[in-house]
């Protein structure tokens, strides 16, 4: 009878490539079937909880990408050409996953945009380590032609 069993998990293991403490849950959950565990651990693997926790890591190694990127450089708030505020470009990143996360501030932050352009802001992304950047004007980002 054990062999048996530990045949049946040996093939749920070696068709579904789960651990040895899953293919025997999954065995006895069906009872003794060895294609309802198959079935039932396809299932799992499916399910919206599943994909939804692989897709909150992926965004996390995400954001965790653009942070490490984003320590190199600094984003400048200027009012025509001139510096009025300066901020690490992983703030920036940070505060639109907040903007993200938070609808009321999204609105609060595309209102406060708007008024930016409207009052000739605009937004400048400078990097640390590149020599060849003009000091006063690097990658401006603004609504200029």
């Amino acid at each position: 009878m054990m062999d048996d069993t530990l045949k049946k998990i040996d093939q749920i293991k070696d068709r579904t490539g789960v651990s040895y403490g899953m293919a025997k849950e999954a065995l006895e959950k069906s009872e003794g079937s060895v294609i309802d565990a198959i079935i039932y651990l396809e299932k799992q693997a499916n399910s919206p909880e599943k994909k939804a926790m692989e897709q909150g890591k992926d965004l996390w190694h995400g954001l965790q990408g653009a942070i490490e990127k984003g320590k190199d450089a600094k984003i400048r708030v200027l009012k025509e050409g001139k510096p009025v505020a300066e901020v690490p470009a992983a703030a920036g990143v940070l505060g639109l996953v907040g903007a993200l996360a938070i609808p009321g501030v999204a609105v609060v932050g595309a209102v406060g945009s708007v008024v930016a352009l409207m009052n000739k802001y605009s937004l400048e992304v400078k990097r640390n380590d590149d020599p060849d950047q003009d000091p006063d004007r690097e990658n401006d980002v603004d609504n200029k032609a």
